[in-house]
């Protein structure tokens, strides 16, 4: 009697498909093709994981390489969806190149999201006719684009993202950024900086909210003039920080030094506690109210 031969049972390397997967989109990234963010997007298609395994268990009798594509297939598709749900495919979406405009139109309120990394970024306002929300302009010595940047809107909010498309270290590229924002609209804004010369003229934009990260570098900040209260939290890491408040602005500042050398202008504002606030802090229309963390390096107030 003839001998039954068992059926030959082939499994297809699943894991060894997801890590090719993960390192192609890995390398787009590095090559500035796909965003960074994109995870927060992809990471959604989990689920995908547990298909493919289940797909492995099912068809392993089949051709181990036809598998191995039906699974890949599946997780390319994830990633083209995940990317039409990032917006990469809007015409307002993610752009690289030197120079970026994007109009006002019906927009409310607007939250900005800066990431710079060395050279010298400039941030001011649009002149109070421009008709648009943000215009920037971008150079490197050596000509390269320098600059990516993305723009969502939603029930009349903004929401625009701008970094370096080409990170170097100091010296390397020559980066220089000059933004200019509306007047006409509240904004906050949220600014990361490392090995830079940074220089924001907040005093004729409507910014209620300053988040500032700067690892060494120097920063100067003059603060909004007339936005109503105004909350900053600035973090700096071996840096040189000096801080304009208006004249007719009134300040709240608390200043947490560690190795950092801080001079505050007591004459406006007079120390209490571990505050140094405005006389007239409590009844003005326009404020700050301002923390400041430093870690090696000098902080001015004035």
């Amino acid at each position: 009697m003839a001998e039954k031969r068992p059926h030959r049972i082939i499994s297809a390397p699943i894991w060894g498909v997801f890590l090719l997967f993960v390192g192609i989109v890995l390398f787009l990234q590095t090559l500035n093709i796909l965003p960074w963010d994109l995870w927060r997007t992809l990471w959604r298609f989990w689920p995908a994981l547990i298909i493919a395994i289940g797909l492995g268990i099912l068809l392993r009798r089949y051709n181990i390489w036809l598998v191995s594509l039906l699974i890949l297939a599946i997780f390319g598709a994830c990633l083209g969806i995940a990317i039409w749900q990032h917006g990469l495919t809007l015409p307002s979406g993610t752009v690289t190149g030197n120079y970026y405009s994007e109009p006002l139109g019906a927009i409310e309120r607007a939250q900005i999201e800066v990431n710079f990394t060395a050279g010298i970024i400039t941030i001011g306002s649009l002149p109070s006719t421009s008709p648009n929300l943000v215009e920037i302009d971008s150079e490197m010595q050596n000509g390269r684009k320098t600059m990516k940047a993305s723009f969502q809107q939603q029930n009349g909010e903004g929401e625009l993202q701008f970094s370096s498309a080409n990170q170097q270290f100091w010296g390397e590229g020559g980066i220089k950024w000059e933004a200019s924002f509306t007047r006409k609209i509240p904004l906050a804004i949220n600014i990361k900086s490392a090995a830079s010369n940074t220089s924001l003229d907040l005093s004729k934009l409507k910014v209620t909210e300053v988040q500032l990260e700067m690892d060494a570098g120097n920063c100067e900040v003059i603060m909004p003039s007339s936005a109503g209260t105004t909350h900053a939290y600035i973090k700096t890491d071996v840096a040189n920080l000096e801080i304009t408040i208006p004249d007719e602005v009134a300040a709240k500042i608390r200043v947490d030094t560690d190795l950092s050398a801080s001079d505050i202008d007591e004459s406006r504002f007079p120390q209490q506690g571990d505050y140094y606030v405005s006389q007239n802090f409590d009844s003005a229309e326009n404020r700050v109210e301002l923390e400041i963390d430093s870690d090696v390096g000098r902080v001015q107030v004035r």
